[in-house]
């Protein structure tokens, strides 16, 4: 049986100086498994996300890490790509990929960036394995969206944290790159890497994650197999037809 790795539990997600934004929240995601995260914009999943990676207090309720509390976590345990990547603009790919290495290196080599030989192989073979070998040494600044949310998770496979959360990792990127993008995952899950993942389409999000979760007004709910997103769309603009 898989360890679960993740597990939250009456839970109320917010702020302290506002209404909760998520209530009651019960989810668990599981060593090597892919948990989905939708809903409309502005409802609270990235506040959930920073929830789970120790960064804003739950109003309520407890969150657990490998059974213990949050707080009990090793540094490096857990990894964050946020909607903005995190990534140092003016500095090479190497040098961001290296970065995953430091939350479990010695104090010295942080202190004194003095990355071992160790970390140098290993910061290798990820940018090797999201295939920007031959971008290493250039700016980050100068590469495309999709190639910047490789660099992200290369950091994240060099930090090789058992819980990955990732928001909006897909975002805006064709085709061709989201499918790269969700192999590279899917590779980290079967390494034992558990993600909680943010994805606005829960259509493509069924098609890569074991399990969907929704959030639906301030209740976060399991979709089905063959249930139906209920997120309210856009109203679709005509144009008028004497135009």
């Amino acid at each position: 049986m898989s360890e679960q790795i993740l597990s939250i539990s009456s839970a109320d997600i917010g702020f302290n100086d506002a209404e909760s934004l998520i209530e009651s929240v019960e989810l668990s995601v599981d060593e090597g498994e892919i948990v989905g995260l939708t809903g409309r914009s502005g409802i609270g999943k990235t506040t959930l996300i920073r929830t789970c990676a120790g960064l804003i207090p739950n109003l309520s309720g407890s969150i657990r890490f490998a059974g213990e509390s949050l707080d009990s976590k090793t540094c490096g345990d857990i990894g964050l790509i946020p909607q903005r990547l995190g990534l140092i603009q003016h500095q090479t790919v190497g040098y961001n990929v290296l970065m995953g290495a430091l939350p479990r290196a010695k104090w010295y080599q942080s202190v004194f960036s003095l990355p071992s030989a160790e970390m140098r192989e290993a910061t290798r073979k990820a940018v090797e394995v999201v295939g920007l070998q031959d971008k290493i040494l250039t700016s980050v600044n100068s590469l495309s969206g999709g190639q910047q949310r490789r660099v992200a998770i290369a950091r994240a496979m060099v930090q090789n944290p058992r819980l990955l959360l990732a928001d909006e990792c897909l975002g805006e990127l064709d085709a061709e790159t989201v499918k790269d993008i969700i192999n590279l995952l899917r590779n980290l899950a079967d390494s034992g890497t558990s993600i909680l993942i943010v994805d606005h389409n829960p259509v493509r999000a069924k098609t890569f994650c074991n399990r969907v979760m929704q959030l639906r007004g301030k209740r976060l709910v399991e979709l089905g197999d063959d249930e139906q997103d209920t997120t309210p769309a856009l109203p679709v603009l005509r144009r008028p037809e004497n135009e």
